[in-house]
């Protein structure tokens, strides 16, 4: 009896390693806006998509994307999600950063105003939001007061208020007289009766959005550990693309839109204009960035797109015939 009891013991202790090295590894996402397909990494983690290739991921927002780039320096988070901006200023700060999808190629976004701003013009003298200085809101915002002729430093007045639904709080409330806000908001702002005076997404260039990073040395280290990540995240494009249900409810919980005209709206616009089932980042995307940041620092200048971007995982993805 006791050797029996001890051939069950070695057994239990052999098939142990076994057993934890198809254990999900743990992961944290860090994203920092709303309104912009943030719902794709939701709905991945809500449909067991992370779970299904090897991972347990843990979904974070954390208030301005500069924020995001601290914890990952601090090794608490893995995957960033936001602006290429932070990219950039992680590489000048010598944390290198390489995009690995960007969701939308597009300036995604309205400038919405009160009634009383008839033209771009009338901005002149007034107060416009951003979420935080330097972040992908303000970029957007100075690149859009310049195409209308404005000087961003002597023509208006930039506070910081916050992410889309506080700068939609701001407008209506009277505090600021405009802000860009995201593709889940203008819907409300129409119902607020405020005036969409711009809708930027025609403005005639490539912008990464929904932009999603890692670290240069994670890639180095853990390749595998990205791929599979790229896996459930295309898969998750996929389902909210085609999953309605699942999609409409992702929305509701996430973009703080209620109503379900405002939810079919915001995602038909999103998923049939806007929203690229191969996320693939493109190099005149980040060179329409590091264009306008390089004219008010030298050193912006010296890098090139290909150094922020990393194809190689939707690369391998779309010849292997997964995204398809």
């Amino acid at each position: 009896m006791r050797a029996r009891n001890i051939f069950f013991l070695v057994a239990a202790l052999v098939l142990l390693p076994a057993v934890s090295a198809y254990s999900a590894e743990r992961v944290v996402l860090g994203y920092s806006g709303v309104g912009s397909g943030e719902e794709v990494h939701h709905l991945a983690k809500q449909l067991g998509l992370f779970k299904k290739y090897g991972l347990d991921v843990e979904i974070v927002y954390i208030p301005g994307g500069s924020t995001v780039v601290q914890a990952m320096v601090a090794g608490d988070v893995q995957f960033g999600r936001g602006s290429s901006n932070e990219v950039v200023s992680a590489h000048l700060a010598g944390f290198p950063l390489k995009i690995i999808s960007a969701l939308i190629n597009k300036f995604v976004y309205s400038f919405v105003t009160p009634p009383s701003i008839a033209k771009p013009q009338d901005l002149k003298g007034k107060t416009v939001a951003v979420s935080r200085f330097g972040s992908g809101s303000d970029f957007i915002t100075r690149l859009a007061l310049k195409s209308w002729g404005l000087d961003p430093v002597k023509d208006v007045t930039i506070l910081q208020v916050g992410n889309s639904p506080e700068r939609l709080a701001a407008i209506a409330s009277g505090k600021v007289h405009g802000s860009i806000l995201s593709l889940s908001q203008t819907p409300r702002a129409k119902k607020l009766g405020l005036r969409v005076l711009a809708d930027l997404s025609q403005i005639d260039a490539e912008y990464p959005q929904g932009v999603l990073y890692v670290s240069a040395a994670l890639i180095a280290k853990r390749p595998d550990l990205v791929r599979e990540f790229m896996k459930a995240y295309v898969e998750g494009i996929r389902q909210f693309k085609t999953n309605l249900p699942a999609a409409y409810s992702v929305i509701e919980k996430n973009s703080g839109l209620t109503d379900k005209s405002d939810i079919e709206e915001y995602h038909g616009i999103l998923t049939k204009n806007f929203l690229l089932s191969n996320p693939m980042p493109t190099v005149a995307g980040v060179k329409t960035v590091l264009d306008d940041l390089g004219q008010k620092n030298p050193k912006i200048r010296e890098l090139k797109p290909e150094d922020l971007i990393d194809t190689r995982f939707l690369r391998e993805l779309s010849a292997s015939g997964f995204i398809k």
